[in-house]
């Protein structure tokens, strides 16, 4: 009997595996709704940084900028992490007063707004659509005012049971009377009693996390470690204005806490404030000193986000090949870790150094950012073909973006010259992306003077391609190499 249910336990946990430790998908399927301030750019980037949150779409609302400006803000924030395919919408103007911050939230850099459309779809409708085309619930990060999301629902009562909670920041918990419910009070209130579930999440006057000092620090070790979202927290807090600020001890953690609350609700102590509303503080100083190791780790993410085998990926010198070991800390520094895991798996699965495999690694990953999702989330459409060399790409193509064969989403296509393309979908999104004609161009004359040189199969041969695919590897920029188009969906 005993051994009975012994086998009976190690197969019910056997069939628990898979639910924690399949793909790394994402846990938070994420709407972000911003008025534009310096802690919406700090919660944006914890968001975006971190594969356990998908950000579907992201939209605008009035308050510390107007909304037209905070779209163009997000879509140029978007823009310099290379993750042009999240979709941006903007919401209505609502007239209030404007804010005595605007002056200085309308010099914080987010990007370059010049690189960017000037126009951009009506919040409500991306919204619509957004809803429509995910099969998941979606968690709302509300850091504004509520307009958008009492006008979705006023408008679109069947999305109420697609939400799975509103999770507002604003600095008075009791009522929706902070700053962020002032600036929409018919809207706030309307959604404080339509059903939908709200977590209010509110700073403790009484244990600040002030932004200065070893916040700031702790951000910026994680930016030395080479994540551009940390980056990009301490280049434009160490800038004007924000640097004036963070030294006048006048910023704080305030919408960031509302990360904090998605990834470690356990430090929040929780009361009820309506039927459907929850207001969530940190209790204490403890808590508080909490929630700075929780903002660093969700900068961070998972190291083994990508990995099923490995907890993280090693990059120690001495376990790499004599001519490889040189490259490993520039190019983990200059590409990504991302790029280095997949690249060195793709050659060991490829049989040999490839030129044309890593430049497939190049182009899934660069997919895989414009879309800003992990791996196995992307169907493939490879224009490679199944002759080398260019077929060759396939193989990097799947492992940059776990979409294999063998998971149904990747297609080989039947084409009677191969090339270095690809088509890539995302839910409702499609874009393509094909190898430079320059680039092609030199690959195929650096091929063809090995040829010359050393025949095509000799190990000479062999030893002069891997030498160059050490190059491409180096020196190939996955975001310089490639024409993207964005296409319409079938």
């Amino acid at each position: 009997m005993k051994v009975f249910l012994h086998c009976c336990w190690l197969l019910l946990a056997l069939g628990a595996l898979p639910a924690s430790a399949h793909s790394g998908k994402a846990r938070f399927h994420v709407v972000i709704d911003t008025d534009g301030a310096a802690d919406d750019l700090r919660t944006l980037c914890l968001l975006l940084g971190n594969r356990e949150v998908e950000v579907l779409a992201v939209v605008s609302s009035d308050g510390a900028l107007a909304p037209d400006a905070t779209a163009r803000r997000v879509a140029a924030l978007l823009h310099g992490f290379y993750h042009e395919g999240i979709p941006v919408g903007v919401g209505r103007p609502i007239g209030r007063q404007t804010p005595a911050w605007r002056s200085h939230s309308s010099e914080v850099d987010w990007g370059d707004t010049t690189l960017v459309r000037t126009s951009f779809p009506n919040a409500v409708d991306l919204l619509q659509n957004t809803f429509d085309s995910e099969p998941e619930r979606i968690v709302v990060v509300a850091l504004g005012a509520l307009t958008n999301w009492s006008d979705l629902l006023q408008t679109y009562p069947r999305f109420a049971d697609r939400i799975e909670r509103i999770v507002w920041y604003d600095d008075r918990i009791d009522r929706p009377e902070g700053a962020n419910g002032r600036a929409d009070r018919a809207a706030a209130r309307w959604i404080w009693t339509c059903g939908v579930p709200v977590e209010v999440v509110s700073a403790n006057p009484a244990c600040p996390l002030p932004l200065d000092g070893p916040l700031l620090d702790t951000i910026a070790a994680v930016a030395a470690e080479g994540n551009p979202y940390a980056r990009k927290i301490v280049d434009t807090h160490r800038a004007s204005p924000l640097d004036a600020l963070c030294r006048s001890h006048h910023l704080a953690a305030w919408d960031d806490l509302v990360a904090v609350r998605l990834f470690a609700p356990e430090l929040f102590i929780v009361r009820p404030l309506a039927p459907s509303v929850q207001g969530c503080t940190l209790p204490d100083a403890a808590a508080v000193a909490q929630a700075e190791s929780v903002i660093a780790s969700v900068l961070r993410g998972k190291p083994d986000a990508e990995s099923r085998v490995f907890y993280g990926f090693p990059s120690d010198t001495s376990l790499y090949a004599e001519d490889v070991a040189p490259m490993v800390d520039t190019v983990l520094l200059r590409y990504g870790p991302s790029e280095w895991r997949a690249a060195v798996l793709t050659n060991e699965l490829h049989g040999h150094l490839g030129i044309y495999a890593t430049i497939g690694v190049k182009m899934g990953l660069r997919a895989r950012e414009y879309f800003a999702v992990g791996v196995d989330d992307i169907a493939v459409t490879t224009f490679a073909g199944s002759r080398p060399p260019v077929s060759c790409m396939n193989d990097g193509l799947q492992v940059g973006t776990g979409s294999t064969v063998g998971h149904g989403l990747m297609t080989v296509a039947a084409v009677d010259a191969p090339r270095p393309e690809a088509v890539f979908r995302f839910k409702n999104r499609v874009i393509r992306l094909k190898l430079k004609p320059e680039y092609a161009a030199r690959i195929r004359g650096d091929v063809q003077r090995g040829v010359a040189l050393y025949g095509p199969d000799s190990e000479a041969y062999w030893q002069y391609i891997r030498r160059l695919a050490l190059r491409y590897w180096s020196e190939f920029d996955r975001h310089a190499i490639f024409d993207l188009t964005v296409e319409n969906p079938a």
